[in-house]
């Protein structure tokens, strides 16, 4: 917030909840400018991977319900607990504000995104986050549209930066499959 402050030339807060307008304007706008961000998952420092064990009753016509963890934001898929490491059998599930539900008795295993600490935050991802910040400043505080509007260009030209270098950082196929025939046979066992 103080980098977003200090580039529009106002003063830096010195604690958090200093009931500026300044900071009840950012404290207010932080969380959906992050939160909506993170929502699409596209970022690898937001998603995690949780087995959920302890079965529920379930609801809409499923049989089973599994609390969904406390820190996610989105569910972006379920898929039950495997035997065979690294395989993902799609199944049906629906999910509700806290369970997730579906028919599997065994545990399942949920993807999400999750809103995580700032330092894991990407270096884009940061200025993407700051120039919208700005924008909310220019708009709220100082009533410049047109630069809000210049800002928020920028902001999504980072977080798009900060898109794209994530994508780069994970691979396109699942790291767990059921090795093929050539590595069956390269290992011996095939």
């Amino acid at each position: 917030m103080n980098s977003a402050l200090l580039a529009q030339g106002q003063q830096e807060l010195v604690f958090q909840g200093d009931g500026s307008d300044e900071y009840r304007v950012l404290a207010r706008n932080w969380p959906q400018i992050v939160e909506t961000e993170l929502e699409d998952g596209n970022y690898h420092f937001a998603r995690k991977h949780d087995e959920l064990h302890e079965r529920q009753t379930g609801a809409y016509g499923f049989d089973y319900g599994y609390s969904v963890p406390l820190d996610s934001l989105h569910i972006r898929d379920v898929f039950p607990i495997s035997t065979t490491t690294g395989t993902r059998r799609p199944i049906d599930w629906l999910q509700d504000g806290e369970n997730v539900y579906c028919n599997e008795a065994g545990g399942v295993v949920v993807e999400y995104t999750t809103t995580t600490v700032t330092d894991l935050f990407s270096s884009n991802f940061r200025t993407g986050v700051q120039k919208k910040l700005e924008a909310v400043i220019l708009r709220s505080l100082k009533e410049e549209y047109a630069a809000a509007d210049r800002s928020d260009q920028a902001a999504e030209m980072y977080f798009q930066r900060a898109r794209t270098s994530s994508s780069k950082a994970r691979t396109s196929k699942p790291m767990y499959r059921d090795p093929g025939r050539l590595t069956s046979a390269r290992r011996g066992r095939g």
